[in-house]
């Protein structure tokens, strides 16, 4: 009486490991199409087959590992996508060899331009985030960070940066005095802006003429200066001052940039104005060439140069303009404190004073920036930045991170 309930038990045992396999089987199959992308129509049949009749699946127990088969389609379509990668890897290898020759240009080198003609063929336009840039310890001399410090750039007004330089030593020298006046002359009055505005014959003092270089970066005030220095030069040596033309005066100062850029060792440095001004259209003149090494070495000395932190370090200030009327002058460098930047790029900081800007549109935006903490004072030149919003960024972290730097060291 015992067989047909052991056989029913059984048979009900086998049914339910059939079910089970059933609905288990199909899983490894329906895994496939998501893991593989093969069709997912075609694994997805023996399954509704298998659950629209229980049973005919369970006679086929023994066999159903074979419908485990379709896993093989899968693989098929593995070694296609693999294959997809080296194809794309060999079309990429070409691209970096052929934008390295545009970042081996020959200035980079550090070759020094001898001559006008050199200067005229060397490209400098500016990149993102700038063509150079160096911090250094101002006392030590110590570089703190360089990135492309020895390519070849156009300072633009930072070029005033040597004006100003030459001009305290013209001062400290008694050569002439901070209150002589400075006549314009017609040269001078043609300059583009930035400018004072000065016209021909007016005048105004070497004083208010430095404060005009330093805080409104004004052309036509370099110029002044350097016709100024270049007459005095001569009288000193007993050379002709009478009907000079303005052109003769600018060359002989822009040879004095030139001989006291060599003094301190700025080997790839040429000066072609007093100001950084692109060279007029059609005029045989080459562009100021220099790099953030040389420059550097350039701030090094104005630092120590007294008085030279007092014009540099203006948000604003007052001069007499050439009429004789008074002339409220704004500031560039937005690290100063007080200085009012209209787009919020740069960020002030209370230890910085100094020292000079420039723009123009081939050279970029350029920066020589200098600040004290604890008694130790860090220079810092950007050149070439492809916008302020670069310039600004750049300039303001390595100046940061050096004035950190010494603190620690």
């Amino acid at each position: 009486m015992q067989k047909p309930g052991f056989v029913k038990l059984c048979s009900s045992a086998a049914l339910l490991v059939a079910a089970s396999w059933m609905f288990a089987a199909p899983a490894p199959i329906q895994r496939g199409p998501l893991l593989h992308g093969a069709p997912a129509q075609a694994a997805q049949k023996p399954a509704s087959a298998a659950a629209a009749s229980p049973k005919a699946a369970a006679p086929k127990a023994a066999v159903a590992p074979k419908t485990v088969a379709p896993k093989a389609a899968p693989p098929k379509a593995v070694p296609a996508k693999k294959s997809l990668p080296p194809k794309a890897v060999s079309a990429k290898k070409p691209l970096p060899p052929k934008a390295a020759p545009a970042k081996k240009p020959a200035p980079s080198k550090g070759t020094p331009p001898p001559s006008d003609a050199a200067a005229k063929s060397v490209q400098c336009f500016p990149r993102e985030p700038y063509r150079g840039a160096i911090a250094v310890d101002a006392d030590t001399g110590r570089v703190l960070f360089s990135d492309n410090m020895r390519t070849l750039a156009y300072p633009a007004s930072v070029t005033k940066l040597m004006t100003f330089l030459l001009v305290l030593e013209d001062v400290q020298s008694g050569l002439y005095k901070l209150d002589d006046s400075a006549v314009a002359s017609a040269l001078a009055a043609s300059m583009e802006p930035s400018k004072v505005d000065i016209r021909p014959g007016q005048s105004m003092t070497v004083n208010d003429l430095l404060l005009s270089i330093m805080v409104k970066s004004a052309n036509d005030a370099a110029e002044v200066l350097a016709e100024h220095a270049a007459l005095a030069h001569r009288r000193r040596r007993g050379a002709p001052t009478e009907n000079v033309p303005a052109a003769e005066l600018c060359e002989e100062f822009v040879a004095r940039m030139n001989r006291r850029a060599r003094e301190l060792g700025m080997r790839d440095t040429r000066y072609a104005s007093p100001n950084g001004l692109p060279p007029p259209n059609g005029s045989n003149r080459g562009f100021d060439v220099s790099t953030a090494a040389d420059l550097v070495e350039l701030g090094k000395i104005l630092v120590r140069m007294p008085k030279a932190l007092s014009y540099t370090s203006r948000a604003s200030c007052k001069v007499t303009d050439g009429s004789g009327k008074p002339l409220t002058l704004a500031g560039h460098n937005y690290f100063i404190s007080g200085t009012r930047d209209p787009q919020h790029l740069g960020t002030p900081l209370s230890e910085c004073d100094g020292l000079k800007t420039g723009y123009t549109e081939k050279s970029g935006c350029s920066i020589m920036l200098t600040a004290k903490r604890n008694g130790r004072r860090v220079i810092v030149v950007v050149l070439g930045s492809r916008g302020r919003h670069n310039r600004e960024k750049a300039a303001g972290t390595i100046l940061r991170d050096a004035l950190d730097a010494i603190s620690i060291w």
